[in-house]
C-alpha cells in the first residue's frame, strides 16, 4: 500500500487491508480517519475548498476516495484550520464547479427539484459518481466532537448483552429501504476501496469483536418506506432472528406526517412483539437528506426521529444517526457526506450508520477484538 511505502509522511497506514473492519468512532478518538469531503469551488472562479468537520492539527492524507490520487500538502493545497479546509492550489480530478451543482432539468447528472427553484434540478450521481467526486482526508484534531456522543443502550437489549458475551450464535435481521440494503457504498458501486453498506459493517465488526458468531439477514428494498416494513413482516419473521435492525424514515420525510411515521412504526414494534416475543430491536432514525432537494424537508427529520424515540423501552433501542449526521455537518456539506447528491450515504457516511449503532451496542471498534460489551454508556 501507498502509505506503508510512504513512511514517515504519514503517522498511521489511513487505508486497511480489509474494507469492512472500523477503526475508532469519531467522538472517540482525536485521529479522524479517511473523512470524506467533496471538492467543491464555493463561488465563482474561486478556490476549490474541501471542508472538514473539525479544526485540523495534522493534515496525515488526502486521497481521492476511489484511492487512484494523493495530493501533497503545499504542492496541491494549504490547510485553513481555523476555518477547517482545504484550499486547492488547482483544480483538482474530483473538484465540482459551482455550475454544476444545480443542472438543467432533464440534463445529465440531474434530477427533479430544487425547493423554491422550479426550473433548477439537484446534482444527482448514483453509483460510483460522488466517490470518483470525493476525496478522503485523515488528521488529527484537539477540537472535540461537535455534538453529543451515541449513548449504549445495552440496559434496553439485555437478551442481545447476553447471547454476545456468551459468544453465542446472534441473528440480526434488517428491515429498511435503499440506504440499508448499501446502495452507492463502494463495493455496490464496484469501485475501490470495495467497503459494503452499513447492515455488513455492524454484523462484521460485532462478531470481529465479540468473537460470537453473527448472521446478517438483509430484507431491505429501495424505495420502500415504513408501511413497507409492516406488510413485509411475514416474510421477515419466517427468519426467527434474535435482532432487528429497522430503518426507515428517508423516503417518509416528503410525507411531513411524524404521527403516521409513528404509527406505523409501532405497528411494526408490536407484530415483532407479539410474534417473537425473545426478538429485540434497534430503531436507526436516518441520515439526513439534501436539504435543497424538495423531497427531503429538513425541518422533518428532527420531528421523526422524535417519534422513534417515542417508541423506546424494554427490548427497543434508538440509534440515533439523525444527531450524528447533525453534528458531522456543522462544518461540512451534505455533498460532504451523500453517496448520490441526495438521500444516500458514502462510504464515510455507512461507517458513521455503523459506528452509530455498534456506539448502541456499547461498543467501540478501536479496542481490541473480543471486546467484552459494557453495562453502561461509553
Amino acid at each position: 500500500m501507498l502509505a506503508s511505502l510512504l513512511v514517515g509522511i504519514f503517522l498511521t497506514p489511513a487505508y486497511p487491508e480489509n474494507p469492512s473492519v472500523l477503526g475508532a468512532p469519531p467522538w472517540l478518538s482525536p485521529t479522524v480517519e479517511r473523512e470524506s469531503s467533496a471538492v467543491l469551488e464555493e463561488m465563482e472562479g474561486g478556490p476549490f475548498i474541501a471542508r472538514l468537520s473539525r479544526k485540523p492539527e495534522k493534515v496525515l492524507e488526502v486521497r481521492s476516495a476511489n484511492r487512484e490520487r494523493v495530493y501533497r500538502e503545499g504542492a496541491d493545497f494549504t490547510v485553513d484550520a481555523a476555518a477547517g479546509r482545504l484550499v486547492f492550489s488547482a483544480k483538482p480530478v474530483e473538484g465540482l464547479k459551482l455550475a454544476q451543482l444545480y443542472p438543467p432539468k432533464g440534463s445529465p447528472n440531474s434530477y427533479p427539484s430544487r425547493a423554491g427553484h422550479p426550473d433548477q434540478a439537484m446534482l444527482y450521481g448514483p453509483g460510483r459518481w460522488f466517490h470518483d467526486h470525493q476525496v478522503e482526508v485523515s488528521y488529527t484534531t484537539s477540537q472535540g466532537w461537535p455534538g453529543e456522543k451515541p449513548p449504549s443502550a445495552l440496559d434496553q437489549l439485555p437478551k442481545t448483552a447476553s447471547l454476545v458475551k456468551g459468544k453465542k450464535f446472534l441473528k440480526i435481521a434488517v428491515s429498511g429501504d435503499s440506504i440499508s440494503t448499501g446502495l452507492d457504498a463502494s463495493a455496490l458501486a464496484r469501485a475501490e476501496p470495495n467497503q459494503p453498506g452499513y447492515p455488513d459493517l455492524v454484523a462484521a465488526n460485532l462478531q470481529r469483536l465479540t468473537g460470537s458468531e453473527v448472521r446478517l439477514v438483509n430484507f431491505a428494498i429501495s424505495g420502500t418506506s415504513i408501511a413497507f416494513g409492516v406488510s413485509d413482516w411475514p416474510k421477515l419473521s419466517a427468519c426467527r432472528p434474535d435482532l432487528v435492525i429497522v430503518a426507515y424514515g428517508m423516503n417518509d420525510v416528503g410525507r411531513k406526517d411524524p404521527k403516521w411515521f409513528r404509527e406505523r412504526t409501532a405497528e411494526l414494534v408490536g407484530k415483532i412483539r407479539t410474534d417473537l416475543p425473545e426478538a429485540e430491536v434497534i430503531l436507526v432514525s436516518p441520515m439526513l437528506g439534501n436539504q435543497e432537494w424538495i423531497h427531503t424537508p429538513r425541518e422533518m427529520f428532527n420531528l421523526y426521529r422524535d417519534q422513534l424515540k417515542s417508541l423506546t423501552g424494554p427490548g427497543v433501542a434508538l440509534a440515533d444517526v439523525t444527531a450524528v449526521w447533525q453534528a458531522h455537518l456543522g462544518n461540512q456539506r451534505d455533498l460532504d457526506l451523500t453517496g448520490n447528491g441526495l438521500n444516500h450515504p458514502n462510504d464515510f457516511g455507512h461507517r458513521l450508520y455503523a459506528w452509530t449503532i455498534l456506539s448502541t451496542l456499547g461498543l467501540n471498534p478501536g479496542e481490541p477484538v473480543r471486546q467484552t460489551l459494557k453495562e453502561s454508556n461509553p
